[in-house]
């Protein structure tokens, strides 16, 4: 019983905070990201993704909270590439910042459009909330295989 015990402390003390919030953002990032193309065709799906999107910038928000606070320790000292992790931790924050900033203009343009971008005339704000959502979804996903080694 004991044994069990330390084991299963042991594997909690691997899960960081910041790692459980990146995991939840990919998850709504994906949900969102398949959302933004229903836009054009049907204008009742702005709110939630207007609202995904706040979830989205929370979550993107409480990370960097997390990793400038004392509840984080750097991962990048594990292994043997801990010299190459830790050389690419600082793009992995530069790439970091595209999601949020990208985000937020895709909350503004939803924000000041509403349900009105569906009509012909805000076709390039559609296009650019696609746009965004596609280049936040893909510097996540490079962040996630930047963060394996």
């Amino acid at each position: 019983m004991d044994s069990v015990l330390s084991t299963s402390v042991n594997v909690l003390q691997l899960v960081s905070p910041g790692m459980v919030l990146f995991v939840t953002t990919l998850v709504v990032f994906g949900s969102v990201f398949t959302l933004s193309f229903l836009i054009g065709s049907k204008p009742s799906v702005v709110k939630p993704l207007t609202g995904g999107l706040l979830i989205l910038l929370f979550l993107m928000l409480g990370m960097v909270a997390i990793e400038f606070s004392a509840a984080a320790t750097p991962s990048y000292t594990f292994g043997e590439f801990a010299s190459l992790s830790e050389a690419l931790s600082t793009h992995r924050w530069l790439l970091f910042q595209l999601p949020i900033l990208l985000t937020m203009t895709s909350l503004m343009i939803l924000h000041v459009y509403g349900e009105k971008i569906a009509d012909r005339h805000a076709t390039p704000y559609r296009v650019a909330v696609i746009l965004s959502m596609a280049l936040s979804f893909a510097s996540l996903i490079a962040i996630a295989f930047e963060s394996m080694v």
